[in-house]
């Protein structure tokens, strides 16, 4: 398949996670536990991607340009920018009290899956393998942040069928986001390096601003095992790597 195809595949499948709360929780929320430990998943999962995937990936890609982890640093600073303008961007379930940011939330998401898009179409134009690695580390974060995006729509005061509605339709500018890229994919087909440091600072700045600091929030007793999950997820994309490398 080329990579258009297979980028858009991807992205449906990332937009339809959108819908995994009517699955999950759509009579009761997540446990606090089962919470705790698909951010953790996530985290780990982001920040492994990002370290053992993506990084080398655009280093090979650069051929020698110094500058490109430039895009590493913007990345972090936009993502920064965004959070504070948005406020409901990455709000998670603790925030599920504030009714007044439940559009912002939409905005805020659907402008985060639109990038997810073109970060999914950016790492199939590298290769199938940097692809898939990339879909999985985006759903992997995209579960749990479906999750309580749900939840705060629902604390807004929507009804769960309106809520499922408006997250599906955010979640459906990801596949926007993979079109947009291919449209002008001729114009920065030299660039895909810096498109790579760009993913990995976005990954980065998501797990460090967002997932671990609500880790270290979550009681006490949880914390004797939340390592886990975080360990469990870097070594699953290590033995990815290796496997994709032999």
């Amino acid at each position: 398949m080329s990579p258009l195809v297979l980028a858009l595949i991807a992205t449906l499948w990332v937009s339809a996670i959108s819908l995994v709360g009517i699955v999950v929780f759509y009579k009761r929320r997540p446990t606090e536990r089962g919470n705790a430990f698909l951010l953790s998943f996530a985290a780990g999962v982001l920040l492994a991607t990002s370290f053992l995937e993506l990084l080398p990936e655009a280093v090979h890609k650069a051929e020698h340009d110094e500058n490109v982890f430039i895009a590493t640093l913007v990345a972090m600073i936009v993502f920064f920018l965004l959070e504070r303008m948005l406020h409901g961007f990455h709000v998670h379930e603790e925030d599920s009290h504030a009714v007044t940011s439940r559009y912002l939330i939409l905005v805020g998401d659907g402008l985060h899956n639109f990038i997810d898009g073109i970060i999914i179409a950016a790492s199939f134009a590298v290769s199938p393998e940097l692809g898939f690695a990339t879909t999985f580390a985006v759903t992997v974060h995209e579960v749990p942040q479906e999750l309580a995006d749900f939840g705060i729509l629902i604390g807004g005061g929507f009804s769960r069928s309106r809520a499922l509605l408006l997250n599906f339709v955010s979640g459906l500018t990801s596949v926007l986001g993979a079109l947009a890229f291919f449209l002008v994919s001729p114009a920065i087909e030299g660039q895909i390096a810096w498109f790579m440091t760009a993913t990995a600072g976005m990954f980065i700045y998501i797990a460090g601003s967002d997932l671990i600091p609500q880790l270290h929030h979550h009681r006490t007793g949880l914390s004797a095992w939340i390592y886990m999950p975080f360990l469990g997820g870097v070594i699953l994309i290590a033995i990815m790597g290796a496997l994709i490398a032999h």
